[in-house]
């Protein structure tokens, strides 16, 4: 993409800014034909269309509404549109509330957003159809030259001629030597000056590796020149899914992340974990407190029990629990060995001899996991994550396990509504990876409400 943002997308925000405003007026006339408002109480209502306005620009710019359309699918622009109207009516509602809550008493807000909604998104619709038509038909065209060949040039092409919407024409490609491509051999890198002088080059599109001779000083003559410059990264560099660019200390970097960065749902998903354990701890109270008396007059030791786990890419942290089993339960554990259950490094048994009897009942419901509350406050864990395991796990983890250890472990992620103990072990790591790859905030929410019913029903508990 040559631009994350250009003047189609300046345009828009500003046609939607426009069709915001005529859904108002749309309200408006609605709201005075019923007599709802008269003309001289018009004007009452005109914070709601300024604080909707506003929170929409906001919403639009964090989920990104306005990003070029050559790479973004009609469905993922729909998705960003409808976030952003979601954000904005939910922040609009606040804020309007606190200014005067007469004003959502009779719905003029909810029939204003969705005129407002119907509007942008019909609009959104008839460009991407303009802009996709003048595409396919040469207008809007983006010129493109290559450097380099071979494989990486060939699967570049191979990706234009597949995307004729996205309007990109290659012109031809340099390299030391002609080396097969079905596109016009323009020379060596020498040549790269007198080219961009002779032609319309709007993007060059680097195959070759970095390293290869003549590369760099012909990405400076580029930078000199003021033109785009795109690199087509190696074999190497592509299995790592994501990069982002870094200023470190005014050292330019490229930071390449193996799972999804989304800052926003970072700052949410902390948030939603201090406020859920916090509210958590409070309104557990009593039952923090039966589960300890029960357990301390049914069995010695501790109430709670702590063991070392291993956290966020490697950190060790103290895990709590509520006791479940015997005092001198780890060092029983070797007797039992061959008792075990799950494939891996992981120790699981059934009708374990080791568990009390208010343990069962605890472990079975999973009230055992509440003081993980406590971790999840602190910052130790999340409330969904993969589960923490033990260092001696750990251990014995292929360089394909320790994916699960890329992000903070939490008490419930994907494993735990899938059946638990009915899962074996590399099923587990499957679906611990899974989730390091596919993670957002909304994914956390989908697993947290699925857990309440596995909880309840008590499905692959021990």
């Amino acid at each position: 993409m040559l631009r994350e943002r250009g003047i189609v997308e300046n345009i828009s925000e500003l046609v939607d800014i426009v069709l915001i405003s005529i859904g108002f007026s749309f309200a408006l006339k609605l709201y005075q034909i019923k007599h709802v408002i008269t003309g001289e109480t018009w004007s009452e209502y005109l914070v709601i269309f300024l604080i909707y306005l506003l929170t929409w620009i906001i919403g639009s710019n964090v989920y990104k509404v306005y990003q070029s359309r050559r790479f973004m699918s009609a469905w993922r622009e729909l998705r960003q549109m409808l976030k952003s109207f979601f954000f904005s009516l939910a922040v609009s509602m606040i804020l309007i509330n606190l200014y005067n809550p007469n004003l959502l008493r009779n719905r003029f807000f909810f029939y204003f957003g969705a005129f407002a909604l119907c509007l942008t998104i019909g609009m959104h619709i008839v460009t991407r159809l303009i802009l996709q038509a003048w595409r396919e038909v040469g207008r809007n065209t983006r010129y493109v030259l290559i450097l380099g060949g071979g494989t990486a040039a060939q699967l570049y092409l191979q990706k234009v001629r597949d995307n004729p919407q996205l309007g990109y024409k290659v012109i031809g490609y340099i390299a030391p030597t002609k080396n097969g491509l079905t596109i016009p051999y323009l020379g060596d890198y020498s040549n790269l000056e007198s080219i961009i002088r002779m032609n319309i080059v709007d993007l060059t599109v680097v195959t070759a590796l970095i390293t290869e001779k003549g590369i760099q000083e012909s990405i400076e003559i580029l930078d000199i020149m003021g033109k785009t410059v795109a690199v087509l990264l190696d074999d190497i560099v592509t299995k790592v899914s994501r990069s982002r660019p870094m200023d470190f200390g005014g050292l330019s970097m490229v930071v390449y992340d193996s799972y999804p960065r989304r800052p926003w749902h970072e700052v949410g998903k902390r948030v939603m974990d201090v406020i859920s354990s916090g509210i958590g701890l409070i309104l557990l109270s009593p039952v923090f407190l039966i589960v300890g008396l029960a357990i301390k007059l049914t069995s010695k030791g501790p109430v709670i029990f702590t063991q070392e786990r291993v956290g966020l890419n490697g950190r060790p942290f103290e895990m709590y629990k509520f006791r479940s089993m015997v005092f001198n339960a780890e060092e029983l554990k070797e007797r039992l060995a061959d008792l075990n259950e799950m494939s891996g490094p992981v120790f699981k048994i059934s009708n374990d001899p080791r568990v009390t009897a208010v343990g069962r009942f605890i472990r079975k419901t999973s009230i055992d996991e509440l003081p993980q509350l406590f971790n999840v406050f602190k910052g130790d864990m999340s409330l969904v994550g993969p589960r923490p395991p033990l260092p001696s796990e750990v251990n014995l983890y292929n360089s394909k396990h320790r994916k699960r250890l890329a992000v903070r472990p939490g008490i419930t992620c994907i494993w735990q509504i899938s059946g638990r103990n009915e899962v074996d072990f590399e099923a587990w790591m499957e679906m611990d990876a899974e989730y390091v790859d596919r993670w957002s905030l909304w994914m956390d929410v989908e697993i947290l409400a699925k857990t309440v019913p596995v909880v309840l029903l008590r499905k692959g508990a021990s």
